[in-house]
């Protein structure tokens, strides 16, 4: 039977060809979809590595400024907004935070491994309290390490894995560039980009505010206490310009940087799939006119099929056997061109078990809307009574 159906369908693939071509490109816009959706959902099921509630982003601008007297400034400010009630923990760091859409890259190499990683400078110890950081082994930094001699690192967890499967990573060394880095702790993961891109390979290293051979940081994390009434922002900001004459200052808050950062990932993703939902409606509607007017078409070749024995039911399969070898013709030929994707790895950063996932649920898709398209002509088509049928003809 299948076989027929092939036979059959590829016979009159002059007259399907439209069709074929509809499933084709509704497979890969679904396909594109789908691969979208896996990708940041499986990204955002992985652990996010900080907490970002109750957190501001105090960023500090002074060209100008000679650089002692900036360090001497950022001294007072960082002291005078630890005194405020409101503020649990502020920190001095670099400005490559979560959702600040900055990033420092550099390359981390152990045993001929070599592994991209984003390194995050604090210059004090109160990050990880600001940021709920938390640790799986060792520790975070202290004082201490602010002028050690081992150049002390906390990397995350995939750091580890990569260069130490198996095996704790503290009290181990990599290298970056010339110079030997000590790992005293693991964290988690760290993903400063936000939880819907992949997990990004990062590390932090301390500096001292007083370390004339580092560069200052201009970026200080406040950690504000849950309930602090939102004109506290005046207050910090009034703080900052006093403290810092000259100075530029922009406060901002982790949620609404997070929020900026989701819309503009999913507003694209939502109008793609809204267009995806308009064409595939647009498909559906044609694949329903066509295979009603294709029954209206074989109306005799239907009635003589009944007059010689064929149940309701066999007439009923065959029609929906026939829009299932079609959605097949353009299935193959869709995924000839989708598994293209992992093969050539057009799209390194998707993994190939999201473009296999998105196929298989594409073509799951695509196989339930043509069935849904063919119910209803089917059965009516195998409503027909033989004898009417014939005598129309």
């Amino acid at each position: 039977m299948i076989r027929h159906l092939f036979k059959l369908m590829w016979n009159r693939k002059r007259g399907n060809f439209l069709m074929i071509v509809e499933i084709f490109f509704s497979f890969l816009v679904l396909f594109g979809v789908s691969t979208l959706l896996l990708y940041f959902y499986t990204n955002a099921s992985k652990p996010l590595g900080f907490k970002y509630d109750n957190v501001w982003v105090l960023q500090t601008y002074s060209n100008d400024m000679p650089d002692a007297e900036r360090r001497e400034r950022t001294a007072q400010l960082l002291k005078q907004l630890r005194s405020y009630p409101q503020i649990e923990h502020a920190a001095l760091a670099g400005p490559n935070g979560p959702y600040t859409r900055s990033s420092s890259n550099t390359e981390l190499a152990h045993d001929g491994m070599e592994r991209t990683a984003n390194v995050i400078t604090v210059q004090d110890n109160a990050f990880k309290d600001v940021m709920g950081i938390e640790m799986v082994d060792g520790r975070w930094f202290n004082d201490q390490d602010a002028f050690s001699n081992r150049q002390p690192i906390v990397v995350t967890k995939d750091v580890e894995e990569a260069f130490f499967p198996g095996e704790s990573a503290v009290g181990k060394t990599v290298m970056r560039g010339d110079t030997e880095r000590t790992i005293i702790g693991v964290i988690t993961a760290f993903k400063p980009t936000g939880e819907m891109d992949d997990l990004t390979s990062s590390y932090f290293e301390r500096t001292a505010l007083e370390d004339t051979a580092s560069r200052a940081m201009g970026t200080i994390y406040i950690k504000i206490k849950p309930g602090t009434n939102p004109q506290f922002e005046e207050e910090v900001l009034e703080t900052a310009a006093n403290i810092g004459t000259g100075w530029t200052t922009d406060l901002q808050q982790m949620p609404d940087l997070r929020r900026s950062y989701l819309k503009q990932i999913l507003i694209p993703m939502i109008i793609f799939a809204i267009v995806c939902a308009f064409l595939i409606l647009n498909v559906a509607l044609g694949l329903f006119g066509v295979l009603w007017h294709n029954i209206n078409k074989r109306h005799s070749e239907i009635g003589l099929r009944r007059a010689l024995g064929a149940s309701a039911s066999s007439v009923y399969k065959q029609f929906i056997g026939e829009i299932m070898v079609l959605a097949t013709f353009g299935l193959v030929i869709g995924c000839f061109f989708a598994v293209q994707f992992p093969l050539l790895g057009i799209i390194q950063e998707v993994p190939t078990e999201t473009f296999i996932q998105a196929i298989l649920t594409s073509v799951f898709l695509i196989y339930t809307l043509v069935i849904l398209c063919a119910l209803y002509p089917s059965k009516q088509a195998a409503a027909i009574h033989p004898a009417i049928a014939l005598h129309e003809d």
